[in-house]
């Protein structure tokens, strides 16, 4: 037992809280804010968000029965999940959390192949009401008797889907709660009118208040006097209540409302739930909390502690200007960094660039670009598929929008980049952050599938980058097109020297030159090689590497920077693709419909030989959260792997036999 953590260390499931007194209830409540700071402050994490929501929780298990899945009997969702480290302590975990987000170790997110307590994986916004309503009607549907509650947090309450789930919500006909952990905040500061709403609610004086006061009222009335008096003040309060900010929207839907309440206090929030607890209807708790509460630190600067990289604390975060924070930072720019500054540069050339960002302005990059250009910057909060529509209507208006959006979450806009943007025409630019693997945040965060559902669509051009002058040029092409474009860029650092400086001089000026739709560019050309690597994107530094490394082994191999995906190099693949040679496509993307693919169906459709073509990417699994490096060596993406895939491919076409010509000139089987 650690002697910092008396009690944490004995709680091993959920129902070992419910024998204590409140006296320690609120002392085990202080222990898992120690380690979860402790946690994040050495390997990284969602910290602000998990301290907002530490009484919360353990409210919540002290009333609830949420055992471990598919026993129950209760049921527990979390909306975006990265509010999930108390749980996971009240639930077997705490003592792992040292090696939180570590590979092997505990996830920074829900995970049922981690623990039956985890219901679902999750770590996008608005999806816990929808799959909890979905559990009530199912539990109902199959004769248990028991309890569904959705956490609703970081005002992923605006999202979309959350709205539509709450409005079917209003249709059950037995229990459900969601509650609303309203911190005042998204991830960043709060957008919208909605958010405005819930404001002007957590400064009110509520129904719940004003009931309150007048029943102490009557009560100290005569009973013959105080009958009479209580009907007129039901009355009085139904009216009160209709004419309130609080609630009308969910009332209006057919879900109870109550509060809003104080989510740090302990006490209160287990007597209030054990009294709604049995409510035969939905109801929506709506809960005040404070976005790192707890530690002065990260209560002052919610923003910054959402999901910091490991940092040093000197002297104490417990206290006002108590100490000093240095949070690590890599060795290099990363390419987030490197995409702000080239969307600095081209909105300082051309003032129609506008860009948005979907609670991200941090994430993306795009708070350096608001300090500097804030009339042309737009937070739309957690609202992705309203934020590709908007950059639609702004495009069509005559303005050039960049819309960073994590790679991951691009995809829950994909209607919209579809219809409004694509069907119509529309330049707006899709820059995705986060392609491909990104390192601790594990699978639920990985950019896995941008390529494969945006290349079915018409006209639009996919572009990946390989180094930061790259991706400049990228987005001055993006800019001058007439139609949709994508970039895709890691969560990684860019490459320390632009890749041109350390090709032969012969090729340094080609690969320097600014971009032409569809065209590549070669970064390594030998006289007689035995092999051909065809690069989509950042990994192309490793390719080098790799290329290195079999140089000094006597195998040399040219390299082609294939810039796009769609369109591919019509030319450059005509010229690689050729009997017997051996060619290998490499990306950091599903194999599925990826670069690899798309290079496939050119070589099918023109009659190019695929015999020899070896397609390198993320395979049809899922990759657990780990270091990037961790997770590119795990599926042979580093230049280790990529070597060692190299002389496979060769190995393997050395023991082919040369096709026979086919009767049709230029066709290969």
């Amino acid at each position: 037992m650690s002697a910092a953590s008396p009690l944490l260390d004995t709680i091993r499931t959920p129902a070992d809280i419910r024998g204590l007194s409140m006296t320690e209830l609120q002392q085990l409540a202080s222990e898992m804010r120690e380690r979860i700071f402790q946690a994040v402050s050495t390997n990284g994490g969602h910290l602000a968000s998990n301290l907002g929501v530490v009484e919360l929780t353990l409210a919540l298990h002290h009333v609830y029965d949420f055992g471990p899945y598919p026993q129950g009997p209760d049921r527990l969702m979390f909306d975006v999940g990265h509010q999930c480290y108390p749980h996971k302590m009240l639930t077997g975990r705490a003592g792992a959390f040292g090696t939180l987000r570590k590979k092997g170790s505990i996830a920074g997110f829900p995970t049922p192949e981690e623990s039956p307590y985890d219901l679902f994986s999750v770590g996008h916004a608005g999806t816990a009401i929808s799959t909890a309503v979905g559990m009530a009607r199912g539990d109902q549907k199959l004769g248990r008797d028991n309890h569904v509650v959705a956490v609703v947090g970081d005002s992923s309450i605006v999202n979309g889907l959350a709205l539509e789930g709450l409005n079917n919500a209003g249709t059950l006909k037995r229990q459900m709660l969601v509650v609303l952990n309203d911190n005042g905040m998204s991830i960043s500061q709060p957008q919208g009118a909605f958010s405005q709403y819930l404001e002007r609610v957590r400064v009110s004086t509520t129904y719940e208040e004003f009931k309150r006061f007048s029943e102490k009222v009557v009560h100290r009335l005569p009973t013959s006097v105080g009958h009479k008096i209580e009907q007129a003040w039901d009355s009085l309060c139904s009216s009160v209540k209709s004419a309130m900010w609080a609630g009308q929207m969910f009332e209006a839907m057919g879900i109870k409302y109550m509060g809003p309440i104080d989510g740090h206090d302990l006490p209160g929030l287990i007597n209030f739930l054990a009294e709604i607890k049995h409510v035969e209807k939905p109801v929506l708790l709506h809960v005040k909390t404070r976005k790192g509460h707890g530690y002065e630190v990260t209560l002052n600067e919610p923003t910054k502690f959402h999901s910091p990289a490991a940092f040093r604390v000197e002297g104490s975060p417990l206290v006002q200007n108590g100490c000093r924070v240095e949070i690590k930072k890599g060795d290099g720019k990363s390419w987030t960094t490197a995409f702000a500054d080239a969307a600095l540069a081209v909105a300082r050339r051309d003032s129609r660039v506008v860009t948005l960002t979907a609670a991200m302005p941090d994430g993306t990059g795009l708070s350096k670009f608001e300090k500097e250009l804030p009339d042309r910057f737009l937070d739309t909060g957690i609202c992705e598929s309203h934020l590709v529509a908007m950059a639609a209507g702004m495009a069509k208006s005559g303005l050039r929008p960049l819309a960073a959006i994590y790679s991951t979450f691009v995809q829950r806009a994909f209607d919209q980049v579809w219809q409004e943007v694509v069907l119509n025409k529309l330049p707006v630019v899709l820059c995705l952050d986060r392609a491909g693997y990104v390192g601790d945040d594990g699978a639920v965060h990985h950019g896995f599938c941008d390529v494969s559902f945006l290349r079915p669509m018409p006209g639009i051009v996919l572009m990946a980058p390989s180094d930061e002058p790259e991706l400049n040029r990228a987005l001055r092409l993006a800019l001058s097109l007439d139609t949709a474009s994508a970039i895709r860029y890691p969560r990684d650092n860019v490459p320390a020297c632009p890749l041109e400086a350390e090709v032969l001089p012969e090729l340094a000026a080609q690969a320097a030159e600014e971009w032409e739709v569809g065209k590549s560019r070669t970064l390594v050309r030998r006289d007689d090689p035995t092999a051909t690597i065809v690069c989509y994107g950042a990994l192309a530094e490793g390719v080098l590497t790799a290329v290195e490394q079999l140089a000094a082994n006597g195998v040399d191999v040219d390299v082609v920077d294939a810039r796009f995906a769609k369109p591919v190099d019509a030319d450059m693949l005509a010229r690689v693709l050729r009997p017997g040679h051996p060619v290998l496509t490499v990306e950091d993307h599903s194999l599925q419909n990826g670069f690899g693919t798309a290079v496939l169906e050119h070589a099918n459709e023109h009659g190019l030989p695929t015999d020899q073509l070896t397609r390198l990417g993320m395979p049809d699994r899922l990759v657990g959260h780990a270091t990037r490096k961790e997770q590119l060596i795990e599926v042979g993406l580093d230049p280790a792997g990529i070597a060692a895939s190299v002389r496979g491919a060769i190995r393997r076409a050395a023991e082919m036999p040369m096709p026979a010509p086919m009767p049709l000139a230029g066709k290969y089987v």
